[in-house]
């Protein structure tokens, strides 16, 4: 009895193991036109387990009920919770790196349009992201552009991109995240 329940578990961490072993596909698309509208994809199993959402909607608002008048906000106790120290900080920016290592990205293409009331903060906006653009140029299979609307505040673009995530390859990272000394230390502070 003891035998059999033993091979049952192990048949089981067996299964969970070979499905974190199978690739998962995220696809995402965006569109800001009249009223935003992000379409989001997830497949796995080589395409034969397929999830599709869509956040927003076309065309205009439905006709309905006006929202209710806001009423006065009351002030905000202050929370005791600590912020992460530069030992915990050190480590996260290492995981998203590591994370975003074993990320492949299959394609990415973003046309961004971006303005301020002011055409010297439109410039400013511009000119602090050109690096990244830049550098998200460099990647293969991306293509980012920001073009600056000097006539007033906008924010409008449109996008896609798809990714592939093996989420195995995903648990050494966060178990090392998870098991550093660092962290511990700062979550029995709290």
């Amino acid at each position: 009895m003891l035998s059999a329940l033993l091979w049952a578990l192990l048949g089981l961490v067996g299964l969970a193991i070979a499905a974190l072993a199978v690739p998962l596909d995220l696809a995402a698309r965006f569109d800001s036109e009249a009223r935003p509208r992000i379409v989001l994809r997830a497949g796995w199993l080589f395409g034969l387990v397929r999830v599709k959402r869509a956040l927003g909607a076309r065309g205009s608002k439905p006709a309905g009920k006006a929202a209710p008048p806001r009423s006065a906000k009351r002030p905000r106790k202050r929370s005791r919770s600590r912020r992460p120290n530069a030992e915990v900080a050190s480590r996260g920016i290492g995981l998203a790196g590591e994370l975003l290592r074993r990320v492949q990205v299959r394609h990415a293409a973003f046309d961004l349009r971006v303005g301020a009331d002011d055409p010297a903060t439109t410039g400013e906006i511009v000119g602090f992201a050109a690096p990244i653009v830049a550098m998200a140029n460099a990647l293969p299979c991306t293509r980012v552009s920001l073009l600056p609307d000097f006539t007033g505040p906008t924010l409008e673009g449109s996008g896609e991109g798809e990714v592939r995530i093996v989420p195995i390859a995903l648990v050494p990272p966060l178990a090392g995240f998870a098991l550093s000394p660092e962290l511990r230390r700062w979550l029995l502070r709290r």
